[in-house]
Order: C-alpha cells, then structure tokens, then sequence
C-alpha cells in the first residue's frame, strides 16, 4: 500500500510542475489575455496544491488550509467556466441567459446527489462541520460544471456556429478534467481510495499537458465556413424555445413564492 502512496504523491507533484507550466505557456503565447480566467484558475490550483503540500505534516493544519483555498479555488473555477460559455454564446445572446439558469438548476441537483451520499456530520468541533459543508460543496460544484459543460457541448455541436479551436480545445480538456474529478470524488465516496486518487492524478495530468500542446497563437482565428441559412434558423428557433422555457419556470416559481 506504501508504493501506491507514493505513486499517487509523485502523479501529484507532476500535476503541480505541469499546472507551472501551462500557465508559462499561456503567458508566453499571450493567450493569457484571450482566456483571463483560465490562467486564473490553473494558477490557483498551483499555489493550493503547494500549500496543501506544505501543510501535508499535520492533518489537523491540512483540513483547515483544504477548507480555506478550495472555496476560494471553486470560486474561480466557476468563473473559468463562465468564460467558456460566453465565448461560444457570442453568437446565442439569450442562451447566455438560460445557460445561467441552468447551471444554477445543476448546482441544486448536484448539491441534493452529494448529500445523499455523504453522511451527514454535526459535529462543530476540530473543523468536521466546515470540512463537511466544503466536500458537499466541492463535489457539487465539479459534478454541476461537468454538466453543465457536456449539455453545452451537445447543443453547439448541433446548433453552434465556427468557433477558434483553440476554444474547441480548451472545452474538451476543462470537461475531462472536471468529470475526471467527479469520477474520482463518487468512487472515493464508495471507499475506493486509491484507484479515485490515482484516476484524478492520472486524467488531470494528462489534461493539463494536452492544454499545454494543444493551445497556439494561430488557434485563435475563427474558421470561415459557408452560411447555412436552414441551421441558423433552426438554431434561432431552439435559442426562442429555450428562453420561453426559461421565462415559463421563472414565472412558474414566482407564482410559487407569492402563495
């Protein structure tokens, strides 16, 4: 059991020298600018991952610091994939609308799935609570943006118009990497330790080094294709159906609260 420790602690650190990496990469190719939250994100994984290590020594230090930078680090990992979505909405600016909404309607699910099985802990001392209410929140953060990216996939790919493949790029390796993290996080919750540790070391290394050879400077230009007058119009027609749905349920609920 000892090896497997250590493999999943080394699949760690080259995580964190390839996170290092990818934003020198961004950095360097000024693809920075075109995806602020991106370089945000990774950035702040780097910095929790380091202090995570540094604090390794004391469990009791480790669970305070975990519950500190992971809110901070799910703040910003929302907001990365906030920018995905707006970047492909440009063209859909309703379903910039109804993808908010939606991704809330996610969060609740996903908040429902991970309480349901995580069990309950009421105990307010040595951080068990605060350490409680971050996993709840961790797990449903990364399994509401895993999906809330898979249905978004599944939309443009239908509906969508050209977009820079860099931007292509980035969507499939930011939804590996959350779904990987949800995978691990439901079969650690199923007491399967270290194949969840070691699936989420390997599947984010390997993501982040895809960001790393995928991302270019020439990956910015938006490709020319011809105009297709019947797809635009049945995405028009899904973009009026999806806001009626939206503009129904937010009706639907404010009827609700005034009873």
């Amino acid at each position: 059991m000892q090896w497997k420790q250590t493999v999943i602690l080394w699949l760690w650190k080259a995580s964190i020298a390839t996170q290092f990496l990818l934003c020198i990469r961004l950095a360097a190719t000024g693809l920075r600018r075109s995806y602020p939250r991106l370089f945000t994100y990774v950035a702040a994984l780097t910095a929790e991952s380091c202090i995570l290590i540094g604090a390794a020594r004391s469990p009791y230090l480790y669970e305070k610091v975990w519950v500190a930078t992971r809110a901070a680090v799910l703040v910003v990992e929302v907001l990365a994939v906030l920018e995905i979505f707006g970047r492909w909405s440009d063209s859909y600016p309703g379903i910039g609308r109804f993808g908010q909404r939606l991704l809330v309607l996610l969060f609740v699910l996903a908040t429902g799935l991970s309480l349901s099985m995580l069990p309950v802990k009421w105990s307010s001392s040595d951080w068990v609570f605060a350490t409680y209410l971050m996993s709840v929140a961790n797990r449903s953060v990364q399994t509401g943006l895993a999906a809330f990216l898979l249905l978004m996939l599944l939309f443009f790919m239908k509906f969508g118009g050209p977009v820079a493949p860099n931007l292509k790029r980035h969507t499939w390796a930011m939804t590996a990497f959350l779904t990987a993290n949800v995978l691990s996080y439901f079969l650690i919750t199923a007491r399967v330790y270290q194949l969840g540790n070691t699936l989420l070391q390997m599947i984010s290394l390997a993501a982040l080094v895809y960001w790393i050879f995928a991302f270019r400077r020439s990956g910015e230009e938006i490709p020319v294709t011809p105009n297709n007058p019947q797809a635009w119009a049945a995405a028009e027609e899904m973009n009026r159906q999806l806001l009626d749905f939206a503009g129904s349920v937010k009706q639907s609920r404010r009827g609700a609260v005034r009873k």
